[in-house]
């Protein structure tokens, strides 16, 4: 909803990957990280 705010809204299926990675405390993976990064709390990993 803050992203839609200001903007900058994600794609469904971002978001539910965001929301399992927070949800789970857990770090995310990807190569996406332009947008995820946008995602407060949210812990990403770049392994390319």
């Amino acid at each position: 909803a803050q992203l839609e705010k200001i903007g900058t809204p994600i794609g469904a299926y971002d978001t539910l990957i965001a929301g399992i990675a927070l949800s789970s405390n857990s770090t995310l993976v990807t190569h996406n990280t332009e947008e995820f990064k946008r995602i407060q709390s949210l812990t990403i990993e770049d392994w390319f």
